[in-house]
């Protein structure tokens, strides 16, 4: 009686074991491509700077005038009949899963600049209506730098100049 008691248990258990084991499955197809890109960042610029290293950095230049002092990271130079204040400002430009070798940067106002005031990058004068280009060559992974000035003619009442230097980098 003893072995039959004991095999019961064994056919039990293991009905209890097979039962259990029931499974399912199921698949989760995956779709996707990747996409090149670039990112943008301003790393440098004259005035009190925040924000650097990231596509929105701010300059803040405080009270300025002709015969004041320049803003921290300024020169300050006097004209005839205007004043010119120069600083440079640092653009960086990354790429990833991209094969351009270089980049076009182009730059432009945020909006039309105060009446009396000039804004220019290297050399050019920017205007809210075009795109001026600073380099259609740029390298990759490597802060450019461009000249930068604000020309302030005598005859400019005395008001903010606030505006915004857009900055476009496009793969070649």
């Amino acid at each position: 009686m003893k072995t039959q008691l004991s095999l019961a248990v064994v056919i039990l258990a293991f009905a209890a074991t097979t039962a259990s084991a029931a499974t399912s499955s199921g698949t989760l197809t995956v779709t996707g491509t990747i996409d090149s890109s670039i990112s943008l960042t301003i790393e440098s610029a004259g005035g009190t700077t925040s924000g650097t290293g990231t596509a929105a950095a701010t300059s803040a230049l405080g009270s300025i005038s002709k015969y004041g002092s320049a803003p921290t990271g300024f020169t300050l130079a006097r004209g005839a009949s205007n004043w010119t204040l120069s600083s440079t400002v640092g653009v960086q430009v990354d790429k990833a899963n991209l094969t351009s070798t270089d980049y076009t940067l182009t730059a432009q106002l945020g909006s039309a600049p105060a009446s009396g005031v000039t804004w220019k990058l290297n050399g050019s004068t920017l205007s809210d209506s075009a795109a001026t280009t600073l380099t259609s060559t740029g390298t990759y992974g490597s802060a450019g730098s461009y000249s930068w000035d604000i020309v302030v003619a005598d005859s400019a009442a005395a008001a903010a100049i606030d505006n915004a230097i857009d900055f476009t980098a496009t793969s070649n």
